[in-house]
């Protein structure tokens, strides 16, 4: 295993790498570049591939969603940006909206806790939240094994790009108002220090407030440095610190009677914690990148967080209760103060790009080292401070904080999980043809649950294969076999970790560009198998004991179009069908996975009017879903209709005023987001129709 300070130092000598090769004969010298605003390893390509590459020579599915498509679609969650991502669908989860779930494929995400793991410039990160003001791009690749050098989940992978230095002066700053309180103010400044030696600096900082549409607070402050320095293409140097603040109240939505949501206003609450919750994150990373000659590039990259919350919730419990008004629940509150969570990543890479016998081969060697220790307690809070609540008639204002908090009961969930991962893959180019092959070795010691609870050791080998034909300038078909694995965070009856999940895909694609490269497409067919799955021991009365009987399988197809139909119209299309379903599983076998619809599509184009002037529009459409694993509560299908209006004024030298208009939900729709994975109590009602305005100035 590599530790922490043996990258810290290969990172302090990359400058001095850099210099030796100022010493080699000129024909070896690369062009000079500039320092990027996108790390070419982070993008979606170059975390399939090693290197940056054109999409139509990437045999995988992959989708970029840019901070410009993302501005123009005035998109303010992660849900909203997988939109124009196909089989990207979303899942519930209650750590404030700007911490959302998603599903990639109508693969089960269900490790034990639902948490969703979030890659942040290509490491993965526990519930990282979604903040606009320092993303630029959203980058997903779909399927296990498609990312190369880190271990993924099984449906794919979720990449959120982070702004970086670059050597131009520029600034903006973005005021934005809702409906219900919502509030989003931004700054973003990007200095050159020295351009001479390539030096620059940006600071960004946000706040950023959710919609209180159903009356319950989720603010975000954030702030983020980094500092670049380059020398053309030889070295790349970059650092940054990032520090997060979120208040929230959780929202556990509404829920479900005789198979559908209750039918009460969208906007009830059940929930009345006796208190906010909070997560503070602290990451600290650095990178650096150095050509040691002409064909090789040597790839480090250190990154730490250390997150601290407090989670106070008060959700409806159980099933409706029996001798009672009908819709009425019993409510329970959940107090886990002093979370304390850090994660340690180092990885490193070497890439060559070397002619053998006639064949051009791209080599990727990766190690990688991953370290997450998780101290979560929890104390029992009275049931007596929670009274029963009816859904048709509820009374407000009873619910109490516990009078003692230092003589409740206290227990403590814990994750001790050391990983290490060893990456080789060849890329073979001859003429119109490319093959990929590699494989990844993950090995690993994890532990979750109680304190006693005992760790699993295990290795795994994990290969993927591709072939890549080129039709022709504009067009590209493929075929990949991959496998990836993933952790389950659960325990067995007899206190023991379990052993990952395992996943395998088979895929069939074709890639097209149209109209000189301005507007591209993909279609891709799969089958996407896991096994290892968690299913509940039913030889025990707990519902948190786990075996491994479960798998699951789905399969579909997936197609999108984006970029520019005219001079005029910009457009962004994307369908999936998706059939996800359990196996073998003791109480779920044979039922559709929650939350996955069969058909999903997403329209959106914008028209340029000239003057400024732009107005664009977003159908998003779903099928009926299951709210839940047995199958007996239904999520409608619905098509929800977005507006947008913008105008742009160029002021003096390179300033500019936009303001945009956004009215989502046009017709009012009525319609549901997500459900909990388990049960149908806790449903995630959409927004009915809203306004935002914002405003940006840039210089």
């Amino acid at each position: 295993m590599m530790p922490p300070i043996t990258l810290t130092l290969i990172l302090a000598a990359l400058p001095a790498f850099a210099q030796a090769q100022t010493a080699e004969p000129s024909a070896n010298l690369l062009p000079v570049v500039r320092i990027s605003g996108t790390s070419d390893s982070a993008s979606a390509s170059g975390l399939a591939l090693g290197t940056t590459a054109a999409p139509l020579n990437t045999p995988f599915s992959i989708s970029r969603v840019p901070a410009d498509l993302l501005r123009d679609q005035a998109v303010t969650s992660l849900q909203d940006a997988l939109r124009n991502v196909p089989g990207a669908q979303a899942d519930s989860g209650f750590n404030g909206s700007h911490t959302q779930f998603f599903l990639l494929r109508g693969a089960v995400s269900d490790n034990g806790t639902g948490s969703n793991r979030v890659f942040r410039d290509g490491v993965r990160l526990s519930n990282y939240p979604y903040t606009p003001a320092f993303v630029e791009s959203v980058d997903v690749l779909r399927g296990p094994g498609a990312a190369l050098g880190v271990r993924s989940e099984p449906g794919g992978t979720v990449n959120l790009t982070t702004r970086q230095p670059q050597l131009k002066n520029f600034g903006s700053v973005l005021i934005g108002a809702g409906t219900a309180n919502a509030r989003e103010f931004s700054v973003d400044l990007n200095r050159v220090l020295s351009s001479e030696n390539e030096l620059a600096a940006r600071l960004t900082a946000t706040r950023s407030q959710s919609s209180e549409w159903r009356h319950v607070p989720d603010r975000l402050d954030g702030v983020k440095l980094g500092l670049a320095k380059s020398d053309g293409a030889r070295y790349h140097l970059r650092a940054s610190v990032e520090a997060t603040n979120q208040t929230y109240q959780p929202d556990y939505g509404l829920p479900a009677l005789n198979g559908r949501p209750v039918a009460v206003p969208r906007d009830r609450q059940f929930g009345e914690p006796f208190g906010d919750s909070t997560t503070r994150n602290r990451i600290v990373d650095l990178h650096g990148d150095v050509a040691l000659d002409a064909r090789t590039r040597l790839t480090a990259k250190l990154t730490h967080l250390e997150a601290d919350s407090t989670s106070i919730k008060n959700l409806l419990n159980g099933s409706p209760l029996a001798n009672q008004p009908a819709g009425t629940w019993a409510r329970v509150s959940a107090w886990e103060p002093g979370t304390t969570r850090r994660i340690d990543s180092a990885t490193t890479s070497l890439t060559r790009d070397q002619t053998l016998a006639g064949l051009r081969h791209q080599f990727y060697v990766g190690l990688d080292y991953y370290e997450e220790f998780l101290d979560q307690p929890a104390l029992s809070v009275p049931a007596s401070t929670s009274p029963n609540i009816n859904v048709f008639n509820p009374v407000y204002g009873l619910v109490t904080a516990p009078a003692n908090p230092g003589s409740l009961a206290r227990s403590l969930t814990t994750q001790n999980l050391y990983a290490f991962g060893a990456s080789l893959q060849d890329q073979v180019d001859l003429g119109d043809w490319s093959v990929v092959a590699g494989v990844r070795l993950d090995r690993q010691h994890f532990r979750y649950g109680a304190a006693t609870v005992m760790p699993v050791e295990e290795s795994r080998w994990s290969p993927k294969i591709a072939v890549l034909r080129r039709l022709g300038a504009s067009d590209s078909v493929y075929a990949h076999l991959s496998t990836g694995t993933a952790p389950n965070q659960v325990a067995s009856s007899t206190n023991q970790s379990l052993p990952s999940r395992r996943s395998e895909q088979a895929e069939l694609g074709w890639k097209s560009q149209w109209q000189d490269g301005r507007l591209s497409s993909d279609v891709a067919v799969y089958r996407l198998a896991q096994n290892h799955m968690i299913s509940s021991d039913t030889s025990t009365p707990s519902n948190f004991d786990f075996n491994l009987a479960g798998d699951a399988r789905s399969q579909g197809v997936e197609a999108s179009l984006s970029g520019r139909l005219s001079g005029r119209l910009n457009t962004s299309l994307t369908y999936a069908y998706t059939e996800a379903t359990y196996g073998d599983n003791a109480v779920y076998g044979g039922k559709r996975v929650p939350n996955v619809a069969r058909h999903a599509v997403n329209v959106w184009g914008q028209y340029d009017w000239g003057q400024g002037w732009k107005t664009a529009a977003n159908v998003a459409v779903q099928s009926r879903r299951f709210a839940d694993e047995a199958n007996t509560t239904v999520l409608p299908g619905y098509a929800r209709v977005d507006l947008i209006q913008s105008w742009t004024a160029s002021l003096e030298g390179a300033q500019s005023l936009a303001l945009q208009l956004a009215l989502r939900n046009l017709f009012d729709k009525a319609y549901d987001v997500s459900s909990h994975l388990h049960v149908s109590r806790w449903i995630t009602p959409g927004q009915g129709r809203n306004v935002s305005v914002t405003a940006t100035y840039q210089f």
